[in-house]
């Protein structure tokens, strides 16, 4: 069995730290971000998954949003790329060609951020497990959405998989209570990585990241973060980094962890934990960097 090392600011420094001068947008990574429905419109919190990706270093960051609400996304999106997908009563629906041009050029995609359970999510998923060549984080209702499926949906997926649960998304995937999940974090989640080939980032006081092989834990993080949106925050942050990190999946997501935690915490202490809301940490991830890399 492996012993769980803890994430720290070295680690993440020697992970990401170094920039080749002669790199470019290329080098770090085309990504793409799908989520977003009438329902959870929210257009300054997907500007913010999106913003969040920027600043943890990828090269380009695609939002791919309904069509419906994409002229609300507009004013909030700065250096990202806008890609409205069709939808039906505003919530995305499964059309290949439109997923084949959004990933195509891609290193990572993340879906689920306020896709919404109206949405085809789950035919999306599918659709990028049995073809897509890069990394493909799933959140939110796209965790739903695999719940739905079933969990086999995962295993012998053409691409490398992240799972981004807390502790009621991963009772749905795994079928154990979250009594059992909270006496014995490290090991279900361990166990359920193993048995499905992906790599799961249980999200709670000390976050448990795991591939069933090795495993990193992570305790930055604040009261203030328990709020609407900050799973999104960490969505952006951890696509970024599959873009640029290849199939240092493992690592990508226990780093995305740490920096996610640090943000938050820069940004509680510059409010508190009542009033602090998920825009806030993502306006701190650059603080986060500047700190961990200096």
């Amino acid at each position: 069995m492996d012993i769980p090392l803890r994430v720290d600011d070295a680690m993440v420094k020697e992970l990401i730290g170094y920039r080749d001068p002669l790199s470019h947008k290329g080098t770090w990574g085309y990504i793409a971000l799908i989520g977003g429905s009438l329902r959870y419109s929210g257009a300054e919190k997907l500007a913010n998954i999106a913003a969040c990706a920027v600043r943890s270093g990828a090269g380009v960051v695609k939002l791919a949003t309904a069509s419906s609400i994409a002229r609300s996304v507009i004013p909030y999106l700065l250096e990202s790329t806008l890609f409205p997908l069709s939808d039906r009563d505003g919530s995305i629906v499964f059309e290949r060609s439109e997923i084949d041009e959004l990933v195509s050029g891609t290193k990572a995609v993340g879906i689920g951020m306020g896709i919404g359970p109206e949405s085809e999510a789950g035919d999306i998923i599918r659709y990028l497990l049995g073809s897509y060549r890069g990394s493909l984080l799933i959140d939110a209702d796209g965790l739903n959405a695999v719940s739905r499926m079933g969990a086999g949906v995962l295993d012998n997926s053409a691409c490398r998989v992240v799972l981004t649960p807390h502790m009621k998304e991963f009772s749905r995937l795994c079928g154990r209570s979250v009594e059992e999940i909270t006496a014995s974090p490290l090991q279900l989640a361990r166990d359920f990585a193993a048995a499905h080939g992906v790599t799961v980032l249980l999200k709670g006081t000390e976050t448990v990241i795991t591939d069933g092989k090795r495993s990193y834990l992570s305790d930055t993080g604040c009261p203030g973060m328990a709020t609407a949106g900050s799973g999104d925050v960490l969505s952006g942050i951890l696509t970024a980094l599959l873009g640029y990190l290849g199939d240092r999946v493992l690592e990508a997501a226990a780093a995305a962890a740490y920096i996610n935690g640090k943000a938050g915490m820069i940004a509680q202490s510059r409010s508190n934990a009542v009033c602090m809301s998920a825009s806030d940490t993502a306006w701190a991830v650059k603080d986060a960097l500047i700190g961990i890399l200096s």
